[in-house]
């Protein structure tokens, strides 16, 4: 048979698959480098001996099939670079045939071949199959060489680029394992400097040791309690644990003055809270946890330090806190009295709500069972505590 003439060809675009995809037909790959490997299918027998023969000088490695379901066998056996499929066939026709080879084998770049009175239902079809290119027949040898030699770059360009992207998203991956890591170790280092702090604030000021992991967990508590997320009950947690932090920064004549605090003498005490939250300004992780260490002394009414701020204004943690601090500190053993019963302190936080105390907080705090306050203070005593982890 001889064929006559060439007809234009149409590039269109091509989507490889992602590193990811799933293809849903296992290949069994003969060859070591399938980049010159070229399907043709169509069931006229005399187009598919003028193929062989167009391609007989040339380097692709033809394989020739009579019908669709063939064609569909033969990749299933072996992986193509370029599939050109007539588009009249029995049974499956050409686009049906190259959208099914589209859905199995995306990366394979697939080449319609239509008739003359086709063309415009080609056209219409042509997103259906995703084609790289059509032909009219009937073709020219050199205008099906070059659309197959076409074909075999840009297979080439789609299989560079997948396993670029694929490589790229392993590197990206490690990227973000060793970015956790350091931020682990950041965080687990900064947290053993932190409870270091603690524990040297713990052996300055004798009075308030234990204080600090006790309200810790009753704030935690009263955070849950409030519906907060888990991860802000956390952060709660971490805020109150560091909240008297700044006392580091205070004199000793000053923070281990037995006796009464002259105006001045309380002026500086007061500067705690922001000594603490400057101290916290570069660890990120403790950024919320830090607006607690700063407003833990400021009041529902306004009248508090060392913003004035008010109500809701007040970071939630710190709204938590001031219930939680009344409450331990009437009912723990202090030099000049002893420990005060649990409903003793309640009574004062109930005469204090809407004034000191933001009324929905100390609602909730009421909420929680005397026996678990309990339990947590004995806990706390335990040492049973890891805000900062």
């Amino acid at each position: 048979m001889t064929v006559s003439r060439s007809s234009e060809s149409v590039q269109l675009p091509s989507t490889p698959s992602s590193c990811n995809e799933k293809i849903s037909v296992i290949r069994h790959v003969k060859e070591a480098d399938p980049v010159r490997n070229v399907l043709y299918v169509d069931d006229d027998p005399l187009i598919l001996r003028a193929v062989q023969r167009a391609l007989r000088e040339t380097d692709f490695n033809i394989d020739v099939s009579s019908s669709a379901e063939q064609g569909l066998r033969m990749l299933n056996e072996k992986q193509y670079a370029v599939v050109a499929a007539d588009y009249r066939m029995p049974g499956l026709d050409g686009i049906q045939f190259l959208e099914r080879v589209r859905r199995l084998w995306p990366e394979t770049v697939r080449v319609l071949i239509t008739g003359q009175g086709d063309f415009e239902l080609a056209l219409r079809a042509i997103n259906k199959a995703e084609l790289f290119r059509f032909l009219t027949k009937p073709w020219e040898a050199n205008d099906l060489r070059n659309t197959l030699e076409r074909g075999c770059i840009q297979y080439r360009i789609i299989k560079e680029n997948h396993e670029l992207t694929c490589l790229l998203e392993k590197k990206n991956t490690e990227l973000v394992q060793m970015n956790e890591h350091l931020d682990g170790e950041v965080q687990r280092r900064t947290s053993d400097l932190l409870a270091g702090l603690l524990n040297a604030l713990d052996l300055r000021d004798t009075e308030t040791q234990w204080h600090s992991r006790r309200v810790a967990l009753y704030a935690r508590r009263l955070a849950f309690e409030l519906g907060l997320s888990p991860e802000e009950q956390l952060t709660v947690e971490r805020g109150a644990l560091l909240h008297d932090l700044g006392k580091i920064g205070v004199s000793d004549t000053i923070l281990l003055k037995p006796g009464k605090l002259t105006e001045e003498e309380w002026n500086e005490m007061r500067k705690h809270t922001v000594y603490g939250y400057n101290m916290l300004r570069n660890i990120d992780f403790l950024g919320k946890a830090r607006m607690l260490v700063r407003s833990h002394h400021e009041r529902h009414d306004g009248k508090g330090y060392p913003d004035g701020i008010r109500s809701e204004e007040i970071y939630i943690g710190a709204r938590i806190f001031a219930v939680i601090d009344t409450y331990d500190a009437m009912t723990s053993d202090r030099p000049y009295r002893k420990a005060l019963p649990p409903e003793v302190a309640r009574e004062e936080i109930i005469k204090n709500r809407g004034s000191q105390f933001d009324p929905v907080v100390v609602d909730a705090f009421l909420r929680i069972p005397q026996e678990e306050l309990d339990e947590l203070h004995d806990k706390a005593q335990s040492e049973e505590i890891a805000g900062l982890d």
